[in-house]
């Protein structure tokens, strides 16, 4: 009687830690999730990086001393709509752009 008990007890000691090692909060299941959290993460750190990248090369454009010209040209053009005076500038409406 004693050797069925203590199976029994051992059985389920087992099956208490077999559920926790695969459904419990820090078991397989959740593992596997936090490795896809955890590449996408890796995915949105990495166009961080690019995007800082691009900021210190723009910066170091437009550090006095060193300014490159061209590149305030196209920024004038880009974000404040710059034109000379002898451009023709021609404006398309919204319907030609989505056709």
């Amino acid at each position: 009687m004693v050797s069925r008990l203590e199976a029994l007890g051992l059985s389920l000691l087992v099956l208490y830690f077999a559920y926790h090692a695969f459904a419990g909060e820090k078991g397989l299941g959740r593992w596997s999730d936090a490795q896809l959290e955890l590449e996408d993460r890796k995915a949105v750190l990495d166009q961080l990086e690019a995007d800082i990248s691009r900021l210190r090369t723009d910066i170091r454009r437009l550090t006095p001393g060193s300014v490159d010209p061209d590149f305030v040209e196209a920024l004038a053009r880009d974000k404040l709509a710059f034109v000379y005076q002898n451009e023709i500038v021609l404006m398309a409406s919204d319907r030609s752009i989505a056709n």
